[in-house]
């Protein structure tokens, strides 16, 4: 019986809403929109950790963050770890990266040894760029090339030219985009005039906020979104280009194409840029299945980045083990099939724009309709209805009609966390998984090299990092 084959698509920072086939009908996504048509739309897509790092970990390796080492940005992922390349790599696959990989630690520029690409074989990877006219990657044994012109063209090409080499064979290609995550316009010319200068209109949430982001202050929030939109629309375009060659190929037949982001975008919405929080807009992804085999349709039951691992392998008819994600591929393939009631996901360690926020740490549970959030202090953050307040806006932990949901909610949260975390402060929980001294290194890092961050504030952090280092050498978690 032929294996079926899957094509990972991941981009960085598109949030769920801002898809032609979730009702936005400005930005441009008519391949994005035909998968959805005629595949299965998980319209209730988390990622378990809204921060690229953690999240592109799990991605790949279906662990809770802690457990793949990534805690957050720029820290390496562990090796010894489950993997979804190395479990279909056993079942006879080739194996193949393309793009962006950022899970190497720092510098973000250093190239990735062969032996810490959790078992990708085929490498077109660079370890994280967000300069998209002047892309480059490292191929299989590290000798670097330019990328000319826009950096997803270049990858895409070198995708379509891994899926030619394995035509002939069971392969698994993960491509990996850098947009439509900031500078919004690094884009090739001409494409952002379909949307510049334009009327767009900003998600009800981002109208008359008071920016708490330093990173947004000053800023045209319209002009963000027309670059923000733009992006999009080009990585669509190169979607569409990788849907052709399967046409082309024959491999409709026996090719399966996810697409999904690792999180969102809050753009303005209740004052925040970036993500690393609880919202909507940072934490709620697309995720699109295409293929055969799949009853098309919209699914309502909740699903994580966690289970997208597992989901792969089992859509291979391969069981991975030692995984924290379910195999929900059933679900995927029919309505009828195994579904699950909640999604736990979080943000333990905070950086960068989040370690300046009111809430550093934070843990969520959602059922799809409820949400809510909690501090390291078990002291609520937020207690959401999605279905009656989509937007976010009203705060229902007082409703008297809701505390029945809030207490459920609040029973699946602390269970959540006690198998996982137990409300420790991320001090102690670097430490106590031996990562402590990566995070120090990318604070350290990033604090040293990021001008735009006001020089008080990056005095006032290395300051706190070497205070932190120094009682980690006495032996104390914080």
């Amino acid at each position: 019986m032929p294996k079926t084959n899957v094509i990972l698509i991941v981009s960085d920072q598109h949030r769920f809403c801002d898809v032609g086939y979730m009702g936005n009908e400005i930005v441009a996504t008519p391949n994005l929109d035909f998968m959805a048509e005629h595949g299965v739309v998980m319209e209730n897509t988390y990622s378990c950790c809204p921060l690229c790092v953690p999240a592109r970990g799990t991605i790949f390796t279906g662990l809770h963050a802690l457990k793949h080492g990534a805690a957050a940005n720029d820290m390496p992922v562990l090796q010894d770890v489950p993997s979804v390349p190395k479990c279909l790599s056993g079942a006879g696959y080739s194996i193949g990266l393309v793009g962006k990989w950022h899970l190497g630690g720092v510098p973000r520029e250093k190239a990735i040894p062969k032996d810490e690409r959790l078992g990708f074989e085929y490498w077109r990877g660079c370890n994280c760029n967000h300069e998209y006219l002047k892309g480059w990657y490292d191929d299989d044994e590290n000798h670097r090339y330019k990328i000319e012109g826009y950096e997803p063209v270049g990858q895409t090409n070198l995708a379509l030219e891994f899926l030619e080499k394995k035509k002939d064979e069971s392969f698994f290609l993960s491509l990996c985009f850098g947009p439509p995550h900031d500078p919004y316009f690094e884009l090739p010319e001409g494409a952002l005039a379909r949307f510049a200068g334009k009327d767009i209109p900003l998600r009800e949430n981002a109208v008359n906020q008071k920016i708490k982001d330093f990173t947004l202050r000053g800023k045209n929030l319209k002009e963000q979104y027309a670059g923000y939109y733009a992006q999009i629309s080009q990585l669509d375009i190169q979607i569409g280009r990788v849907l052709e060659w399967l046409k082309a190929s024959g491999h409709e037949k026996d090719t399966i194409v996810i697409y999904t982001s690792d999180h969102g975008d809050m753009l303005g919405s209740h004052g925040f840029a970036n993500k690393q929080i609880w919202y909507e807009e940072s934490a709620h992804i697309p995720c699109v299945f295409y293929g055969p085999g799949l009853e098309p349709g919209r699914r309502k039951g909740v699903f994580s980045l966690l289970d997208l691992a597992p989901t792969i392998a089992g859509l291979c008819g391969v069981e991975m083990s030692g995984t924290d994600g379910r195999d929900l591929s059933s679900y995927v393939k029919s309505p009828s099939g195994k579904k699950q009631e909640y999604v736990y996901f979080y943000s333990y360690v905070p950086c960068h724009q989040a370690s300046l926020r009111r809430v550093k740490s934070w843990r969520a549970v959602t059922d799809g309709r409820y949400k809510l959030v909690a501090d390291d202090k078990r002291r609520v953050q937020g207690f959401y209805d999605l279905e009656e307040d989509p937007l976010e806006l009203t705060d229902f932990r007082e409703a008297k009609e809701k505390q029945a949901d809030l207490t459920r909610l609040f029973e699946v949260l602390d269970r959540e966390v006690a198998e996982h975390d137990g409300y420790r402060p991320y001090l102690e929980l670097l430490k106590e998984h031996g990562i402590l001294s990566a995070w120090l290194e990318s604070e350290r890092h990033f604090y040293q090299i990021w001008t735009f961050i006001p020089k008080v504030v990056r005095k006032l952090k290395m300051r706190r990092i070497n205070r932190t280092e120094k009682k980690m050498l006495r032996g104390e978690s914080n």
